[in-house]
């Protein structure tokens, strides 16, 4: 029975990981798009054109390829901040999206976890049987 008890134990933690999962998915989606339609992202988008790299960068990148990541950071943050509306709408499934997924993945756990339970319990009462 001790093993029964381990399977729902370690199904109910990873039950739990999988909703703070979910839980951080949306947030972060909400944050983003929040803070792309802020100006902290022009802002942000403006320091990463102007960041200077590190000396001991140029020995691993070429600083013509610094500049070059830093515009296309620059452009990729600016691309983000133009497409608002966009985003917008994909948040506005996507969120729901991620709740369908996770009540997939809970169902899928749920149904491993009855399984090992019922397979358990066959397992451990066939040798009491046979005695």
């Amino acid at each position: 029975m001790v093993v029964i008890a381990a399977v729902w134990v370690v199904w109910a933690v990873l039950a739990a990981l999988w909703t703070l999962g979910a839980v951080v998915t949306v947030e972060f989606m909400q944050w983003a798009l929040g803070f792309l339609s802020s100006d902290e992202a022009r802002e942000l988008g403006r320091a990463v054109g102007e960041w200077p790299a590190p000396r001991w960068m140029e020995i691993w990148i070429d600083p013509v390829w610094m500049a070059r990541l830093q515009s296309f950071a620059q452009w990729l943050i600016e691309t983000a901040r133009e497409s608002l509306p966009v985003l917008g709408v994909a948040v506005g499934w996507l969120v729901p999206l991620v709740w369908v997924g996770w009540g997939l993945g809970l169902a899928l756990m749920l149904a491993v976890a009855l399984g090992a339970h019922f397979f358990i319990k066959r397992v451990i009462r066939a040798p009491a049987a046979a005695q």
